[in-house]
């Protein structure tokens, strides 16, 4: 069973500790969930505006294990990976084949696997930004909800598509 709305967060965590306050505050009523399932520095950052927020309800911060990253993977609509650099990256390849859609900043590795989502075109596999601001990072994501509240079957005829595509493009 997929939680609604869900992010999962990878990588890039100075970008996303810039706008976080802001990301869970304007999808609020729309139950916005966020997942993150890493280790590092910023770890304690997150913590610490989730405590003094009490976002508890909204956000899960989780220490890194691969069997806990799969079932991030298969219960998240979407992955943050918005890293400034990026050589090669797998979770922008691996979380499609699950249905979470990237979100990502258009950088190396990132560049040549993910290309931005246009439904209308059934083209594309995630979110890219161009910008690696806060203003980008927010862009993707307003797009990756938009995207999100699309009728039922539209949405996933096209995540279905994205899945197909991943697990015949992103293999050994």
């Amino acid at each position: 069973r997929r939680i609604r709305q869900a992010f999962i967060a990878k990588k890039g965590c100075q970008l996303l500790a810039d706008i976080f306050y802001q990301l869970i505050s304007n999808w609020w009523d729309r139950n916005l969930q966020v997942v993150f399932v890493a280790n590092g520095e910023y770890q304690h950052v997150f913590q610490d505006i989730v405590n003094h927020h009490s976002f508890h309800k909204r956000v899960a911060i989780c220490d890194f294990s691969e069997q806990l990253e799969h079932l991030a993977y298969g219960a998240s609509d979407f992955i943050l990976m918005p890293s400034r650099l990026e050589p090669c990256g797998l979770p922008q390849m691996i979380a499609p084949i699950y249905g979470s859609l990237p979100i990502v900043h258009d950088t190396g590795g990132i560049h040549d696997t993910i290309r931005h989502l246009d439904f209308s075109k059934h083209a594309g596999n995630g979110f890219l930004f161009e910008h690696h601001d806060a203003a980008g990072l927010s862009w993707a994501i307003d797009q990756a909800m938009a995207f999100y509240h699309l009728p039922e079957k539209n949405k996933n005829f096209e995540i279905r598509r994205i899945m197909k595509e991943s697990t015949a493009r992103f293999n050994h």
